[in-house]
């Protein structure tokens, strides 16, 4: 028997290396033979690399959700990096992203089916009134962009993740977050703003006023520049910082994780995202039983941030803030009584992209309210924004029963990211919807599942590593 299989090995060997010497040659011969035509080698190995991707979807569709997840906090920076540094087709990837997840959407769709509840329904409402609403007029790219959170919540509705697959996941989350908010605070402590104002001036249009970033990038009363780390500007990382807290407290127990994460939301100078925190961890802390872990994190937390008000220069902007004096929460105030005022005079709504971030860059008089239930109403009318409220508040009943940590955070996010809607368009953000409403989409199916008693399960602390 040894000897046969010696000797199978050894003509295994000198095949597959005549195997690989081949396809190497191949390789090469193709590319000189595009080259002599003059075809571009970068657009065939985009080509070649788009192929061999749907080939691994096809197969490994789980692991390419995963990588697709994680790759998403450093997407926007890494798109305008690749736009900066390489060909113009790389500006292409933006768009190329939701392509990718709705392909992974149609594989998991396939593999594990989908059976509609109410969240869904409201959500098909809203969708279709957008629709409808679009016949008359309006902007199909500015409907597809805000209505970039559906393509997310629907990857979390035809994913069937394992508890031990979640856990990781989760935890995995937590540690991407904390380490981007600490290489983010390098720009606000070492380099400054200059880097990002040249990188913004070259490929962006609506993130300059000048030479210098826009004012979103400071505040006022506050003369540092607010942490934006990897995302497009602090108010999207803001609120991503808001959802590693939310994993952390209920996945994982390691202190220096959260210490990070909670030192790049005071970073970021953000008060949506620290009201939406606010909110949501005590009512975290209420269902899992763990009150006295809440009170002892409180106080550390109240101690970073009393520590970084004189460290980055806070007291100004708090003491503004508190007066209400600061331009911003005029500007807020003054936002959503023009928004009210708007949606009253068109209760139909006047159109996608007649409002909102696309509305701004397109015409200089278009209609910019610092609310994502407003920009809604004003587009597609007020009955549209009531299926998406209606939408929230479902989903929000259904997750409630799912007393798991799954459960528990999309409860959270629901709570944290609904309370920052209020006051900021961010539904326009795909790569932050992936992670805001992925594992709302994960918790509604999970909630189709028969659970165990909620009574037996409800102090779920012990169990976490």
């Amino acid at each position: 028997m040894s000897d046969t299989a010696q000797s199978v090995e050894q003509l295994k060997n000198p095949l597959a290396s005549a195997l690989g010497i081949s396809c190497g040659l191949l390789i090469l011969f193709l590319a000189a033979l595009l080259h002599v035509l003059g075809i571009s080698l970068a657009i065939s190995v985009v080509i070649l690399t788009g192929a061999t991707l749907l080939w691994i979807m096809l197969w490994r569709p789980m692991v390419c959700l995963g990588a697709f997840l994680a790759v998403m906090p450093v997407f926007p920076l890494a798109v305008m990096l690749g736009e900066y540094f390489g060909p113009h087709y790389i500006s292409w990837a933006s768009a190329f992203s939701r392509v990718v997840l709705v392909l992974l959407i149609c594989v998991l769709w396939r593999r594990n089916g989908l059976t509609l509840q109410t969240p869904d329904w409201f959500a098909l409402s809203c969708f279709g009134l957008a629709m409808a609403r679009l016949a008359f007029g309006g902007m199909l790219i500015s409907l597809l962009a805000d209505f970039n959170c559906m393509i997310a919540y629907t990857a979390g509705r035809v994913t069937v993740l394992p508890e031990i697959s979640e856990r990781r996941w989760a935890k995995r989350a937590v540690w991407i977050i904390a380490v981007l908010s600490v290489l983010g605070m390098t720009e606000v402590f070492i380099f400054g703003e200059g880097p990002r104002a040249a990188l913004y001036m070259a490929v962006t249009d609506g993130e300059m006023t000048g030479e210098g970033l826009n004012p979103v990038f400071h505040a006022e009363g506050f003369g540092g520049l607010r942490e934006s780390a990897t995302m497009v500007g602090p108010l999207t990382f803001a609120s991503l910082c808001m959802i590693g807290l939310f994993l952390w407290w209920l996945y994982c127990r390691n202190p220096l994780p959260a210490a990070m994460i909670a030192a790049g939301l005071v970073c970021s100078v953000t008060r949506s995202a620290w009201v939406g925190t606010a909110l949501a961890i005590p009512l975290l802390a209420v269902l899992t039983k763990q009150m006295k872990r809440f009170l002892i994190y409180a106080a550390l937390a109240l101690g970073l941030f009393i520590v970084s008000i004189p460290l980055l220069g806070l007291g100004d902007y708090l003491f503004l803030a508190k007066s209400g004096q600061d331009y911003s929460t005029q500007g807020h105030q003054e936002s959503i009584l023009q928004g009210l005022q708007y949606v009253a005079a068109h209760p139909f709504g006047s159109g996608p992209g007649t409002a909102g971030a696309y509305a701004t860059q397109t015409n200089s008089n278009g209609a910019f309210f610092e609310s994502t239930y407003l920009t809604l109403a004003a587009e597609y009318g007020i009955l549209a924004t009531m299926c998406f409220l209606a939408f929230l508040v479902s989903a929000f009943r259904q997750v409630w029963r799912v007393r798991t940590p799954l459960g528990y955070a999309a409860v959270s996010i629901l709570v944290g990211f609904g309370a920052v809607m209020m006051v900021a368009p961010l539904h326009l953000d795909f790569p932050l919807a992936t992670w805001i409403w992925f594992p709302v989409g994960l918790a509604v199916r999970s909630s189709g599942v028969l659970l165990p008693d909620p009574g037996s399960a409800t102090d779920i602390g012990p169990s976490y590593s």
